[in-house]
């Protein structure tokens, strides 16, 4: 009875090891499956964001066509946002919900466009593409690039607020830029009311000059 009991003690030890075994494997193919997404997408933006580029002539009539990432995205690249102190470059999605923000920052439709006067706001996860924000300081450049300018920013000013009461001013005279995320960074749990901003103001911008096609 006693060799019968250990030997079924072994087979049960032996499936359970199996077991733990195969789920780890679960575990580590999972993971690295949404790292790999991640890497494919972030190569399908920076792709569609080139072809809107090559395809746009620095002409203040020409109107740019935006080119999704992938056929049936409901976002598509509108600038890239470059941190030149920090080596941060990412390409800015059209809208802030959920569905862009899980592939990169994204500009609110309703805040002014990025090459335009008035205030652009845009939005991130803290975790992951906006998790720079807490290393920003006063004075800080930031770039962002359109279809035919780029157009450079100094940080003036950070702070937290309540979402649920807060109400941002728009700058209706000059171009200033926002950038948006929860707060706090070190946070366990998702959701709150709490955010994050970082204030710069446009300092200058240059025009994008268009490449030369040999014919």
């Amino acid at each position: 009875m006693h060799k019968l009991f250990s030997k079924y003690a072994r087979n049960l030890s032996t499936i359970i090891i199996v077991l733990l075994f195969c789920a780890s494997l679960w575990q580590l193919a999972a993971a690295n499956w949404i790292q790999g997404k991640a890497i494919v997408a972030q190569q399908l933006l920076n792709s569609s964001w080139n072809k809107t580029l090559a395809n746009t002539e620095p002409v203040d009539t020409h109107t740019p066509v935006f080119h999704r990432p992938w056929p049936w995205a409901d976002t598509w690249p509108v600038a890239k946002l470059i941190v030149p102190h920090y080596g941060i470059e990412q390409i800015i999605l059209a809208g802030d919900s959920g569905s862009s923000l899980a592939f990169g920052p994204g500009y609110s439709l309703a805040s002014a466009a990025p090459n335009s006067t008035g205030t652009t706001m845009i939005s991130g996860h803290r975790d992951t593409h906006f998790s720079f924000l807490k290393k920003l300081k006063l004075n800080d450049t930031l770039l962002i690039q359109t279809t035919d300018k780029t157009i450079r920013y100094q940080i003036h000013d950070m702070q937290v607020v309540d979402s649920t009461s807060f109400m941002l001013q728009q700058d209706d005279d000059g171009q200033s830029l926002v950038l948006v995320t929860c707060y706090p960074f070190d946070a366990l749990t998702s959701g709150g009311s709490s955010r994050y901003l970082v204030y710069a103001t446009a300092q200058a911008t240059e025009k994008r000059v268009a490449d030369k096609i040999k014919i």
